[in-house]
């Protein structure tokens, strides 16, 4: 079923478990495309986080899919967004369905510039395109 809610399409690169090849930790991964609504926190969203972390970027995003957050236990990074040129990490993905619109949110936070990794290659995947 479709939502106008979520209107763009928006890359998402899912990670699997990390393995050591020649001594370097390797992650293979697949980028697919998924429908969200991505805005940034509001500033009540932004006070409630503790002090230290008001000034890292920080998006959330509302979809149909449940997104993964990085498993330590496991060694699988959290789901990537690509949004605006950039690459965000997936800190959580909750369902919301205590409304007639039953969806997930996702919270995202933007990864260091020496851990961005390369865009996607088509245009379309770049993220926020209408289809």
């Amino acid at each position: 079923m479709y939502i106008g809610l979520f209107k763009k399409s928006y890359t998402i690169r899912q990670h699997k478990a990390q393995t050591v090849v020649k001594g370097y930790a390797s992650a293979p991964y697949s980028d697919t495309l998924i429908r969200l609504n991505v805005q940034p926190l509001s500033s009540n969203e932004l006070l409630a986080l503790p002090e230290g972390e008001r000034t890292v970027k920080r998006v959330k995003s509302f979809g149909p899919d449940k997104l993964t957050s990085a498993d330590d236990f496991e060694g699988v990074p959290g789901d990537r967004l690509f949004y605006n040129g950039r690459w965000y990490e997936c800190t959580s993905s909750v369902m919301w369905d205590h409304t007639i619109l039953a969806h997930y949110r996702s919270d995202f936070v933007i990864l260091p510039q020496r851990e961005q990794m390369d865009a996607p290659s088509t245009p379309l995947l770049g993220g926020g395109e209408n289809p």
